[in-house]
C-alpha cells in the first residue's frame, strides 16, 4: 500500500511540474478513439446505411429509398458500395499517415474568428508531435485521435477530394471526404464547454453519427439514445394516432346523423 501511495504521489508531482505543452501532449497520445478505428467506424456506417437503406427489387438489382439525407454519403452511382466505402477509408488513412504538418499560418482568412493564444499552441504542440511520429516512421492514426486530426484534416480535405480512383463516382466520393470531416467537427462540438445549453439539448435530443465514429465506448450511448427515442417517439405516434381516429370519428357524426335514442345506448 505504501509503495503505491508512493508512485501516486511521484505522478502526481510530475503532472504537477509539466508545462502546459507537456500536458498537451499527453492528453493527445492518451486521446481515444485513435483514427484509425474512428475511419473504420465510418467506412461501416456508410456501408451499413446503404445496405439498410435499399431493399432488393429483383436477382440483378437494388432500388433505393428516396428518403435519403443529403448530407450524408451513399455510395448509389458506384456499382460496388462496400468496395467504394473501404478505397475511401484507406485513401483517408494513406493521406493521414504521410501528412506533415506545416507551421501555423499567421495570416488570417477574411470573415474567420482570429485563433487564441490556447489554440495556436494547441495546434504548435500537434504538429511537432505529429511531424514526430511520421518521421519516427509510425502511423498517427494508430496513435492520435480526434483532438489532434481536427487541425489536420482541413488541410487534407481538397487533397482527398481531388485524389478520385475511376472505380467510385466522383460526387459520391467526395460526399465520403465531405461527411467524414464534418462529423469531426461534431464530435469537438460536443465537448465544447462553451456550446449553449439549448444546441447542447437538441443535440441530445437527435441522432448524432459522430458520437458512433468519436465516443470512447463505441457510440454505445448514443445507440441507446436512439432506442429510447424510437421507443418514445412510437408510444407517441400510437397515441395520436389514437387520438386522431377518436376526433375524426366525432367529426364525422353531425347532429343530424346521431339518431334518436343512439346517446342512451
Amino acid at each position: 500500500m505504501t509503495d503505491f501511495q508512493a508512485k501516486a504521489r511521484a505522478a502526481a508531482a510530475n503532472i504537477a511540474v509539466q508545462n502546459p505543452a507537456e500536458a498537451l501532449a499527453v492528453s493527445l497520445t492518451n486521446d481515444v478513439p485513435k483514427i484509425d478505428a474512428a475511419v473504420k467506424s465510418y467506412m461501416a456506417l456508410v456501408s451499413a446505411r446503404i445496405a439498410s437503406s435499399a431493399r432488393l427489387s429483383s436477382p440483378n438489382a437494388i432500388e433505393l429509398t428516396t428518403d435519403r439525407d443529403s448530407s450524408k454519403c451513399y455510395f448509389i452511382n458506384t456499382k460496388y458500395a462496400a468496395k467504394a466505402s473501404l478505397l475511401c477509408a484507406r485513401r483517408i488513412l494513406q493521406k493521414v499517415n504521410a501528412f506533415e504538418i506545416p507551421e501555423f499560418d499567421e495570416k488570417n482568412e477574411e470573415g474567420k474568428e482570429e485563433p487564441s493564444e490556447e489554440q495556436k499552441l494547441e495546434y504548435n504542440v500537434v504538429r511537432i508531435l505529429w511531424n514526430g511520429i511520421v518521421k519516427n516512421g509510425t502511423k498517427p492514426s494508430r496513435v492520435l485521435g480526434k483532438q489532434s486530426l481536427v487541425h489536420v484534416y482541413p488541410l487534407l480535405l481538397d487533397m482527398l477530394q481531388a485524389d478520385i480512383p475511376d472505380e467510385v463516382d466522383e460526387d459520391e466520393w467526395k460526399s465520403f471526404m465531405i461527411e467524414f470531416g464534418q462529423l469531426l467537427k461534431d464530435s469537438i462540438k460536443r465537448r465544447d464547454a462553451n456550446v449553449p445549453l439549448e444546441t447542447r439539448e437538441k443535440m441530445n435530443t437527435t441522432d448524432d453519427d459522430s458520437c458512433l465514429l468519436w465516443d470512447v465506448d463505441g457510440g454505445k450511448e448514443e445507440l441507446q439514445r436512439r432506442r429510447d427515442r424510437r421507443k418514445t417517439n412510437a408510444q407517441s405516434a400510437k397515441e395520436e394516432s389514437q387520438a386522431g381516429s377518436i376526433e375524426s370519428i366525432t367529426e364525422s357524426l353531425t347532429i343530424e346523423e346521431i339518431k334518436e335514442g343512439d346517446d342512451e345506448k
